[in-house]
Order: structure tokens, then sequence, then C-alpha cells
């Protein structure tokens, strides 16, 4: 197994500036307070009817300087440009000389890269962030595909894979159970409607581990309950994969003894037990 894996759609955009802390405060589900050179705050930004955008891993290399290990880097930094308007804040992609990804051993890491365990699960290796020139990558497809087969073996989303940008929410990405949303916090992007579907428990679909056997399914098959459509594929591994399933309807399903099938595949569902299943 490759000591380090780099994530090839995630990137680097580094905000910093006397405001940089306001502007970020304002647009996300937490405050970047907690970050810091091996501090990493979990945290999303959304559009202002709750929808998400883009799942954020935020550190702080020192006061005043956020680093932000992201998908789509160009598109965020678009978007978080629309926001700036006379705030103090410079804002910069970073992706082409530094690189994102995880170490399942700090050693092999060279001592500029910086290092944070990661917030969404602790049996998932550390996260890092290190300038290109410093790394020599290996066989970077076979790394990343053993990474994800553990991603997916606990049950752990990768929101930017899983969900579907402007479409889904956090909370059916399982973020609350995550960390990545304080519901306790000041006005952000996207808060009405995410604190709602708190309140009232009204999240009735959220991602869920299944297994399979055989060739795995694609991505977005149907999940389907004696022909009734009760969830959709999200990303895949060997014989385990993450789905977005409308509970109520499974739960009809199955006391009716109704199998679940994503194409030819019979899927079962496999909670995993940090998950809060819809009742």
């Amino acid at each position: 197994m490759a000591d380090i894996v780099s994530f090839p759609k995630r990137g680097l955009v580094c905000v910093s500036g006397p405001d940089a802390a306001t502007l970020l405060d304002g647009l996300l589900t937490h405050n970047v307070e907690g970050a810091g050179p091996e501090a990493c705050v979990y945290t999303a930004m959304l559009t202002p009817q709750g929808k998400f955008l883009f799942e954020l891993f935020i550190t702080a290399p020192e006061a005043g300087t956020y680093w932000i290990d992201v998908s789509e880097p160009a598109s965020f930094a678009k978007r978080l440009s629309l926001y700036r308007l006379r705030s103090k804040v410079t804002i910069e992609d970073k992706s082409e000389a530094f690189v994102v990804g995880a170490a399942w051993q700090a050693s092999a890491l060279p001592a500029s890269a910086m290092s944070y365990s990661d917030p969404r699960n602790a049996q998932l290796p550390h996260r890092f962030i290190a300038p290109r020139t410093d790394l020599a990558l290996g066989d970077d497809a076979l790394a990343f595909q053993t990474y994800e087969q553990k991603r997916l073996g606990l049950g752990v989303p990768d929101l930017g894979a899983d969900l579907l940008v402007e479409k889904d929410f956090i909370l059916e990405g399982l973020m609350g159970e995550m960390g990545g949303v304080d519901f306790h916090k000041g006005c952000y992007v996207g808060q009405e409607m995410t604190s709602r579907m708190k309140r009232r428990t009204t999240v009735k679909t959220k991602l869920c581990r299944v297994r399979f056997d055989g060739a795995a399914p694609e991505f977005e098959t149907p999940i389907l309950a004696d022909g009734w459509e009760v969830g959709r594929m999200r990303s895949t591994g060997e014989g385990v994969g993450l789905a977005l399933i409308r509970f109520d309807r499974v739960q009809k399903a199955t006391a009716e003894g109704h199998e679940l099938r994503a194409g030819d595949q019979a899927v079962q569902l496999d909670p995993p037990d940090w998950m809060v299943v819809p009742a």
C-alpha cells in the first residue's frame, strides 16, 4: 500500500487578509476560529436555498491566513470572490503549487507538509497539504483506489463526489453526524433551510453505506423495490458503496418483503453505527 495519496479533484485555495475570518464566517456552516497549523475546521458552503456547493477542510498556517482544501478549487475561488466586495481579503488558487491528499504514514511526508487528522472519522488517514515539488508520488491511481475503499468501508461520504451540487442538502450527506455544521453559530448563507431541516427533523433522505456482490452499479443508478424507486447509487468500491436513500420508502418496501436492486445487483443497506438513521 502506498504511504501517501493525492486527491485528483481537490486543490488548495488560500484566503488571507484582515477581513478573511469575517468573510468566511458569514458564508460557511462553521466559524474558522478553530483552524490552525494542525487543527482543521470541517465545514461547507451552501446556496441561499441551503443546497450543497462545496465541502471544505480549513487550516491556518498563521493568523489571518486560511488554507482551504476543496474540490473544484477554481470554481470555489470564483464563487468566494462574488462575496468579497470591499473586504480586505486576498483569494488565491494555489492548486498548481500544492498537493492535497492523505498519508497512511506521517513519516512519508516532507518536512514542508502541513498535516492534520481527518475530522470526519478518526480511522481515516491524516490529510495533508504539501508543496508539489517536495513530493514523490508513486502509482497514484492505485493509492487513490485503496483510500476510496477504506473511506467507503467506513461509510464516510466525500460530499464533492457523493452529493449533487445545487440539488442535495448537506444533512442528507451526513454532515451533521460528522460535525460539519455548527447549529448554534450566527447567520451564514443557507442557514435558514439547514436549521429548519434539523429543527423539524424532516431529513428522510440520507447517504447510507450499501453492500453488494459482483460489479459495482454505476453512479446515479436507481435503487428499486418492486419497481418503486427508493434511492440512487453514488460512489462505489469493491463490494461496497454509498447511496442516497429514501428511508421511509425503504421501510415500507422492507415491511412488504421486497428486495432492493440497483440494475441487476441486489443491494443491502448497512448504515455505520455513528449514522443517525431516519425513523
